[in-house]
């Protein structure tokens, strides 16, 4: 199958590489050596956030994207969300990967007033370019709150399979009444079958029924 960077997906890759970098800044924690020096500062800071919020709330706005359209039956605004998650993903980078730079100069956290120090006051401007990316990090939030409740009521209905997906879910209607199915499925495979030989489309759903095989015959000798 290929793999098609919708509004969820991109919020999924997301997820990864925001997770990868906050585990890997956890590394350096590990070795006393350093951590002497990183602990109680911005550094701290910084790996905590890249993994409480990008490999978090990342994951969460992304299954939130996914699932909308079986839990209300309509789709979520595909070009606002790919603008909430620009805004999202570069306002979350801006914030916490110089917060990890101010940590690794020394500048600590839990203090009133750091500029009190005349040690960090070259380090202002670096501080308020961080503070303005958290308030535009916060503030395109909004178009997420816009986007969910606007397509809760006026959204483009949703069909039963709108991520053309395999999963035994997305055969039942969207939303799903009760008992889930309005028919018995029948499971032909498993949910992993993408780019199947057997078929011409990208996906092959669970309960679609394999394609008949033409039965080939030797030819009759012909009669002399």
């Amino acid at each position: 199958g290929r793999i098609e960077f919708t509004t969820p997906m991109l919020f999924a890759l997301s997820f990864v590489s925001m997770f990868v970098i906050g585990g890997l800044s956890g590394i350096f924690m590990a070795a006393t050596p350093v951590d002497i020096f990183i602990h109680d500062t911005y550094f701290i800071v910084a790996h905590f956030h890249y993994v409480l919020f990008g490999g978090t709330a990342m994951a969460v706005f992304g299954a939130i994207y996914f699932w909308f359209p079986k839990m209300f039956g309509r789709m979520m605004n595909e070009p606002l969300g790919k603008m909430h998650f620009l805004l999202t993903f570069v306002f979350l980078n801006g914030t916490f990967f110089t917060m990890h730079i101010l940590g690794a100069v020394g500048f600590p956290r839990r203090l009133a007033d750091p500029y009190d120090y005349q040690t960090f006051a070259h380090l202002l401007p670096m501080n308020r370019f961080m503070t303005w990316c958290a308030i535009g990090m916060v503030g395109s939030q909004i178009l997420f709150a816009v986007n969910f409740f606007y397509s809760m009521f006026f959204g483009q209905i949703a069909g039963r399979n709108p991520w053309r997906a395999n999963g035994l879910e997305w055969q039942a209607p969207s939303p799903p009444g009760h008992g889930n199915f309005d028919f018995q499925p029948i499971v032909y495979r498993g949910p992993y079958e993408y780019g199947s030989p057997e078929v011409d489309t990208d996906f092959y759903p669970q309960t679609q029924p394999p394609p008949k095989k033409k039965v080939e015959t030797e030819p009759k000798p012909a009669l002399v």
